[in-house]
């Protein structure tokens, strides 16, 4: 009894499988001939996009994150190299009034070597300043080698700054007339009178000594060299009357000189002959 019925029911399974079948190649000729499958997609095309959109919805979120971590990426590496450019072209923009400064100073160096009536100059420049109160000393890059010699004139394109006071091979010590131990003799030029100059160990100032209570002398007047110390030639700024003071108690005036040369922030000097 039980083999019949097993029997049966795969000859019913066996049947159901030729009527799909059937049913299966009757649609696909119906569908060839009809078309009704492609209006049928038509249809329901509507209801289908939303869960094609839903599927796709995780690639196109990942998508987006890459494009902006990628976009924000750039974005900072960008920013870093124009931070850099930025910090470079401020390095630059910060030499321009040096280098404006240096322009002017050379133009004035010009000058006064085309118009000045010594026969030779020699440009050199600072390699090391010594400013206290005891020695006004600067070194320059010029020494034996271009046969600089010992109390030559060094001055900048303003005025004198001093004489050479040691010689190396290839550079020379220079003593500044705001040195306490240097004094030169220099004329005012409004009144043609010799005054002593002196230094005092600050490059600010100088003090001119010996001058009577009685002399013609003011604040503003121009003190030049005189050329008869036999060490500066005559005729180059030395600076200008700043203070005087007037003591009957005292002997002589009280009388102060700013000097004419950039004794603090010389880059360029000349060398007389």
């Amino acid at each position: 009894m039980k083999s019949e019925l097993h029997f049966r029911g795969e000859r019913f399974i066996i049947i159901k499988l030729l009527i799909f079948l059937l049913l299966s190649i009757t649609f696909l000729f119906a569908d060839i001939n009809l078309k009704y499958s492609n209006e049928i997609r038509k249809k329901f095309s509507h209801v289908i996009q939303p869960i094609y959109s839903l599927a796709a919805l995780p690639i196109d979120i990942y998508n987006s994150i890459s494009t902006y971590v990628i976009y924000k990426n750039n974005l900072i590496l960008e920013k870093k190299e124009l931070e850099k450019k930025i910090l470079i072209q401020s390095g630059i923009i910060q030499k321009i009034p040096s280098l404006q400064e240096e322009n002017k100073r050379l133009k004035k160096l010009l000058y006064s070597s085309n118009t000045s009536s010594s026969s030779k100059i020699q440009m050199a420049e600072l390699i090391k300043v010594n400013l206290n109160p005891f020695h006004n000393k600067i070194i320059i890059n010029e020494g034996a080698n271009k046969n600089i010699f010992i109390g030559q004139t060094v001055i900048d394109s303003v005025g004198v700054l001093g004489q050479v006071s040691e010689i190396n091979n290839d550079f020379s010590v220079v003593t500044l007339i705001t040195d306490p131990a240097h004094a030169l003799l220099g004329v005012n030029a409004r009144t043609n009178k010799r005054i002593i100059i002196s230094g005092i160990g600050d490059n600010r100032k100088l003090i001119a000594k010996y001058i009577p209570l009685n002399e013609d002398i003011q604040e503003g007047d121009i003190i030049i060299t005189s050329g008869l110390d036999n060490v500066f030639p005559e005729g180059y700024l030395i600076g200008q009357i700043s203070k005087i003071n007037r003591k009957e108690s005292d002997d002589f005036l009280s009388v102060f000189v700013t000097p004419s040369s950039s004794l603090s922030s010389n880059r360029e000097v000349m060398l007389l002959w």
